[in-house]
């Protein structure tokens, strides 16, 4: 048998109505009751323990996993209130592990990947191992240190996607859902391996502004010089702005300019900006190495529609004409914002691109974890702002 999917989707304004809601159409789509995974996926005005709680107690057992976010895609429309399940019964031939850590401002990002990552090995010691996927808290600043422990115990180059929930904006708490809780400063994640087929795609869309410029000084998030004078003053050359002003437009500013890293081979990985302090370094939200070749990058809709098309083309690709039993969609919410009114035809070009009877179900993310597309770079995963990541999955 193949894998089974149950989709439901509830935008009941009662959160208990709704988690009721989706548990019931999820299941009325299976011929099974037996389930190996529970996808859920929220904005946060369903993000409550009771929520989840009456989610855990329908489902029994099976493992829970998901978060929060902006809004919800799904084969019927873009939600930007609701709670969506998504129900998982796997054929024996296709083995999955949970796992979540807590915490993780407490005992540093790189240790709770590590943690994260040996948790998730367990019960794999005799089975193929396949790909990970993993959602984190969006407001954590060292998303790329808990990426890097996760490695260290899957391997560098072991294929891995991933998400950081989001909120409605408000940039104040997001949530992690792991099976009956409601967390905070966590992460949480499944490891998937046996007969698995699966693509994986990513893009972002933004090209390359202004002349290259290379960052001087600058320690794990934080680029304190680039050509050697400080890192802010490439935003007010250019923008004409003195550093109070961009502080107070900070947020529009870093959707619509992010700094691209040039990586190898004309790649580029985008990184927002968190905060500028009062020497002019600029806080990404991830890491910015000391000596990267970087670039002010801009995006238009189209060029972000247009990397929704190359995504989902890669992700097909990956599966090599094997059956797609469903598709995740990781996508940044700079690119809802971008996009506007035309959110739409994004998922318009995923819906036409997989089968509109696909099960589809994506969030908004504040940051996305795959492989970058470069040849020689496709198996380690990276840290990425402001991209699309399409994931297509078949057993």
């Amino acid at each position: 048998m193949p894998i089974q999917i149950g989709l439901g989707i509830s935008s009941e304004k009662d959160p208990l109505l709704a988690a009721r809601d989706a548990v019931r159409l999820a299941r009325a789509n299976l011929l099974t009751q037996k389930f190996s995974l529970a996808l859920v996926f929220s904005t946060v005005d369903f993000a409550h323990p009771t929520v989840l709680k009456t989610v855990h107690g329908l489902l029994g057992e099976t493992p829970i996993l998901g978060c929060s976010s902006f809004g919800i895609l799904s084969n019927q429309r873009i939600f930007r209130s609701g709670l969506a399940v998504m129900l998982l019964s796997l054929p024996q031939d296709v083995c999955l592990n949970t796992a979540c850590v807590r915490q993780i401002s407490a005992k540093q990002a790189l240790v709770s990947g590590e943690e994260l990552g040996e948790k998730l090995l367990l019960g794999f010691k005799s089975v193929r191992r396949a790909l990970g996927v993993i959602f984190s808290d969006g407001l954590m600043r060292d998303s790329t240190g808990l990426l890097a422990g996760i490695q260290e115990k899957l391997g560098i180059s072991f294929p891995l996607a991933g998400a950081c929930a989001s909120d409605n904006l408000a940039f104040k708490k997001t949530f992690l859902y792991a099976n009956g809780e409601v967390l905070n400063d966590a992460a949480c994640g499944m490891l998937w391996g046996g007969k698995l087929n699966y693509g994986l795609g990513i893009r972002h869309g933004w090209k390359p502004l202004g002349k290259p410029r290379t960052v001087t000084r600058a320690s794990g998030n934080t680029a304190y010089t680039i050509d050697m004078r400080p890192a802010a003053q490439i935003y007010q050359e250019y923008l004409g702005m003195d550093l109070a002003r961009l502080r107070k437009e900070l947020k529009r500013i870093s959707i619509l300019y992010p700094v691209g890293v040039n990586f190898a081979e004309g790649e580029y990985f985008l990184r927002n900006i968190l905060s500028i302090e009062d020497n002019g370094a600029l806080v990404f939200q991830g890491n910015i190495p000391a000596g990267a070749a970087i670039r002010m990058m801009i995006g238009t809709k189209e060029s972000c529609l247009n990397a929704t098309r190359q995504a989902m083309e890669e992700a097909k690709r990956g599966l090599g004409g094997a059956h797609c039993n469903f598709v995740l969609v990781f996508d940044s919410v700079s690119r809802h914002i971008i996009l506007g009114r035309q959110a739409g035809r994004e998922l318009e070009i995923l819906r036409e691109g997989f089968g509109r009877d696909t099960p589809l179900i994506g969030i908004y993310t504040y940051g996305e974890e795959a492989p970058l597309r470069a040849i020689n770079y496709q198996g380690k995963a990276y840290f990425h702002n402001q991209s699309i990541a399409v994931l297509g999955i078949g057993g």
